[in-house]
């Protein structure tokens, strides 16, 4: 994988499931890919009053760099996929709108985030939770068994991006909904960077542009594609040195993709 500090996807998956795996155990530990400086412990992307009954542990371990719940619209009855779950903030957060009737699957290839997700899960006594451990590209569900697809800041850490969103749309029922909050990066990052592993456990390196997510999207066959764009005051990463941070404030940036599968 010439384009990767990695010899293979696996690589890549076992490198990127370690460093989620220190930040889930020492929640302490914040994520790059978002701005703690605010609150500790809780990132901006969401209005105070929708944390404030959820575990303290929960929102420290929670990373975040956008709110697809905010125009995901979500109705009572529907199901509901979070893709690469974590410790569970979005999908618990959605749960509650789908009752009565409703289904809220998460998936995640880390099974100590897991863990954790099942034990707020409880602790929040929600019974329409469903989670589920394994990879994005490959999610053991029927196809169009899905209302509504979400995913937080990890598609950027998936080098086959193609192989995700085809997993997405064939989920997705006709006239499904994807809404994604997603880093992405326009243009290249410096070459040093290219070559560090942890540029991309940080949702830098990996990061694809608003218009490759447009091509991509399309291609696929989703309509209705929407990518906006907002700068964001990130926890910049240690490893970044000030020239490369100078080189990147502008570029790497939150994005809200939206697009719809079509109902016919």
């Amino acid at each position: 994988m010439a384009d990767m500090p990695f010899k293979s996807e696996e690589d890549l998956r076992s490198f990127v499931q370690r460093y989620y795996q220190v930040n889930v155990l020492n929640a302490a530990v914040a994520c790059c890919c978002e701005d703690r400086k605010q609150v500790p412990s809780q990132c901006d992307c969401y209005a105070p009053e929708r944390l404030k009954d959820l575990p303290a542990e929960l929102l420290a371990s929670a990373c975040c760099c956008g709110n697809p719940l905010k125009q995901a619209e979500l109705k009572p009855g529907e199901s509901l996929l979070d893709l690469g779950c974590g410790t569970g903030l979005d999908l618990l957060l959605a749960a509650p709108q789908l009752q009565p009737g409703g289904v809220a699957y998460g998936v995640d290839m880390n099974e100590v985030a897991l863990e954790r997700a099942e034990q707020y899960r409880r602790q929040l006594g929600l019974e329409n939770v469903r989670f589920l451990q394994g990879v994005i590209e490959a999610i053991p569900l029927p196809s169009e068994s899905i209302d509504v697809i979400i995913s937080n800041c990890v598609i950027n850490l998936v080098p086959d991006k193609w192989r995700v969103l085809r997993e997405a749309y064939r989920l997705l029922k006709p006239g499904g909904r994807l809404i994604l909050a997603d880093t992405v990066l326009e243009g290249e990052p410096p070459a040093r960077l290219q070559r560090e592993p942890w540029a991309w456990a940080a949702c830098l390196t990996g990061a694809i542009s608003a218009e490759t997510y447009r091509e991509l999207l399309t291609a696929i066959g989703f309509h209705e594609v929407v990518v906006e764009l907002a700068a964001r005051d990130w926890d910049w990463p240690p490893f970044v040195n000030q020239e490369e941070r100078h080189r990147l404030e502008g570029r790497w940036l939150s994005a809200c993709i939206r697009a719809r599968r079509p109902s016919a």
